[in-house]
């Protein structure tokens, strides 16, 4: 599994505050080792401003990034018998479910619609084929009213790359999932 991170959108606002911050630090070791008045107004002044501009702008990353995140993982509310999304269809989101209950259903041309599965509360579905790089391989319906979290492919990818423990829970489940889906591939 080789998921693609796109790069950080605000690497370069990282970096000024990075440098912003450097140099404040810069005018504090200059004064530290030579101590005139002249270098005490630039420290205080200069320098207090650049630390305080590094700060402003590295608070305005994080608030960025947040709102961005919160705003990527939407609620979407499922009737029953309402498809989530269908086989073939390209991959945009993982769910998770919060309320209700959903099935896996493979459209095998020979025998008609099977039912591979069910999944409830707590419980994820939709990172194989983001994953893979593949087009869904399963249609999803609720079976009763379902609430969902729909979290967008480039932020999964991005939690899937950067949280260990959620990669390792969901490499875990992958083999099971392949599994299943190569065994739905070969009856048909």
């Amino acid at each position: 599994m080789n998921p693609e991170v796109s790069a950080y959108p605000r690497s370069k606002h990282l970096i000024i505050a990075g440098c912003l911050a450097l140099v404040a630090l810069t005018t504090a070791v200059i004064y530290a080792f030579r101590s005139t008045p002249y270098m005490m107004v630039l420290f205080l002044g200069g320098g207090s401003t650049l630390l305080f501009t590094a700060v402003l702008l590295l608070g305005w990353v994080v608030w960025k990034d947040l709102r961005a995140r919160l705003e990527s993982i939407v609620t979407r509310e499922f009737a029953p018998g309402q498809v989530i999304y269908r086989q073939g269809d390209p991959a945009e989101h993982v769910y998770v479910i919060t309320k209700g209950q959903v099935e896996a259903v493979y459209a095998d041309p020979a025998k008609g619609d099977v039912v591979v599965g069910r999944l409830g509360r707590d419980e994820y579905f939709g990172e194989t084929a983001i994953l893979s790089r593949v087009p869904r391989q399963v249609t999803v319906r609720a079976i009763d009213t379902v609430e969902l979290l729909a979290i967008h492919r480039t932020d999964f990818l991005q939690l899937y790359a950067s949280l260990p423990r959620l990669r390792a829970r969901i490499e875990a489940q992958q083999p099971h999932r392949k599994d299943l889906a190569n065994r739905l591939r070969s009856t048909s």
